[in-house]
């Protein structure tokens, strides 16, 4: 049930794959929980009904696809051309000035974003970052280099110099493996430490690095595809819905706990990490 529902809460406003994407189509690219967008069609059918009859838009509107996959949501945007997106900050800042991104709003959800990531191990040896030089990580952001070296680790070490990465789909992959001694470390934000932790041996599983905070999911628009009327109304809608009587039960559905306004400040730091130099 929990990845049957998942693909719901990662799938917002999606229906299918449309060949040539248009101003209201969504690219929605979202990895916590794994999962695929198959079983989310009834859900996101009744989240996009309410989003059209709020909006008066004609049914049928708003289309999408989703993907927990980098590379396949990359060659998505690039080919389709969406005018929205739900998207990872990783893939966001990799994007943000190639695609003209401008972030409307953000979802928050417990389920679905990361506010602060650990980079955790079990050898007692392993107490600093340095001491990681040379050492397997096995992380979800390893296909995201420059976000995980400047954002998350805050420019300490350049984590393709330093670590010797691999790629995990989940985070439990990567909790798993450093419990067997075939990763070094891993990174998991603070509800999957929680959870890594009361695993078989999770009691010696720790932090040696703490990130700053991180931002959350972002509600971006690509360029001026869909008009800034029609961006502003939307984002309206998406700030009351998860509180009004119609949409709090379709938020729930889908781990949204709620669409919020941009914390700016947030973003425009990890921005200022993620660009330097």
């Amino acid at each position: 049930m929990r990845h049957h529902m998942l693909a719901v809460a990662l799938g917002v406003l999606l229906v299918s794959a449309a060949a040539e994407a248009g101003p209201k189509d969504f690219a929605i690219y979202a990895t916590r929980l794994g999962g695929d967008s198959a079983a989310a069609a009834p859900y996101i059918a009744k989240f996009n009904a309410h989003v059209e009859e709020a909006l008066k838009w004609p049914k049928g509107s708003l289309k999408g696809v989703f993907f927990n996959d980098r590379r396949e949501a990359a060659a998505y945007i690039k080919s389709t051309r969406p005018g929205l997106g739900v998207l990872e900050p990783p893939l966001y800042f990799e994007l943000r000035a190639a695609e003209k991104l401008t972030v409307l709003a953000q979802l928050e959800s417990k389920d679905l974003v990361s506010p602060k990531l650990h980079v955790v191990v079990k050898d007692p040896a392993l107490s600093t970052l340095d001491k990681l030089k040379g050492k397997k990580l096995w992380t979800m952001l390893a296909e995201s280099p420059a976000y995980l070296s400047k954002v998350v680790l805050a420019g300490k070490v350049d984590a393709v110099r330093h670590f010797s990465l691999k790629r995990v789909g989940v985070a439990g992959k990567g909790v798993r493996a450093v419990l067997r001694g075939e990763a070094d470390a891993t990174i998991l934000d603070d509800e999957q430490l929680a959870a890594a932790k009361k695993m078989e041996g999770g009691d010696k599983l720790r932090s040696v690095y703490d990130s700053p905070a991180l931002p959350a999911l972002p509600l971006v628009a690509f360029g001026t595809s869909l008009p800034a009327k029609d961006q502003k109304a939307l984002v309206a809608v998406l700030l009351k819905m998860c509180a009004s009587p119609k949409g709090a039960p379709i938020c729930k559905d889908m781990r949204i706990t709620k669409f919020a306004p941009v914390d700016a400040k947030l973003f425009s730091e990890a921005q200022k990490r993620y660009e330097a130099k």
